[in-house]
Order: structure tokens, then sequence, then C-alpha cells
């Protein structure tokens, strides 16, 4: 399993994880994450985004959660509800590279509850879909 080669713009860390953020695109925002996503992070999850689709009212995420060792339950919850929120008036499709199984539960869980997001395993696949996005945006 190796990193993906998109330099980091933003870093965000609490005690338990990490968040690093890039923008390898007008409409495209990269999310490595690692360790255990608590909620001090989840703002940093959002944010970017919230403000990409004021500036340009769609977004493709790419989430890598890869490194993810698991998460506070409310960072689920608060995701699902920031997405139906941001959907009302915005176009965000996300793309969640998985590989613990209770990160994947969770990304299924989130689809189920919200649609709109594309789970992979499989790190080609999903640095297919970024190069996709990349040139399209």
């Amino acid at each position: 399993m190796h990193d993906s080669p998109l330099p980091v713009d933003v870093r965000h860390q609490s005690e338990r994880g990490s968040v690093e953020i890039a923008y390898p695109g007008r409409h495209v925002i990269y999310y490595r994450l690692a360790g255990h996503i608590d909620a001090p992070l989840l703002v940093n999850l959002v944010k970017p985004t919230l403000q990409g689709v004021a500036l340009h009212g769609h977004i493709d995420e790419f989430v890598d959660c890869t490194r993810v060792t698991g998460y506070d339950s409310i960072v689920r919850v608060r995701l699902v509800e920031y997405l139906r929120a941001v959907r009302a008036s915005a176009s965000v499709t996300e793309h969640v590279l998985v590989a613990a199984t209770v990160v994947t539960m969770g990304a299924w869980l989130m689809k189920i509850a919200v649609g709109g997001i594309e789970i992979y395993r499989d790190r080609a696949r999903f640095e297919a879909a970024l190069g996709r996005a990349l040139h399209a945006s």
C-alpha cells in the first residue's frame, strides 16, 4: 500500500489522528486520513468542501482512508448530516478508498444513508477515478 503522490497543502492533527488535504484540481479535493478520526478533526473534513462548493457549485472529494484505524461514531453521524445539507444546494461526489473493515462498514452505512459515494478497495481504481476527475476539472 502506498500513499498518493499528491502534495499536502494543509495538515490537521488531533491527539489520535490526522487529516491531510490537497487541492489538485479546481473541483477536486483530496483528503488523506490516518489514525483515529475523532470529533475535533470533523471540521477539517467539512470546511474545505463547503468553501469549494461555494466557489464552484460542484466538488469531487477523494478520501483515502487506508490508514484510518477507527473513528468516533459522532463523526459518521455528522458527516451524513453534512452531506445531506450540502447536497440540498450543491453537487458533491465522494470517492472513498478503504482498507480496514470498520471503515468499510462506516462508508457503506454513509452510502446507504445519503448516496453519491463510490467506495474502493483497490487503489488503482481509486486513482483512475481521480485522474478522470482531474482531467474534467
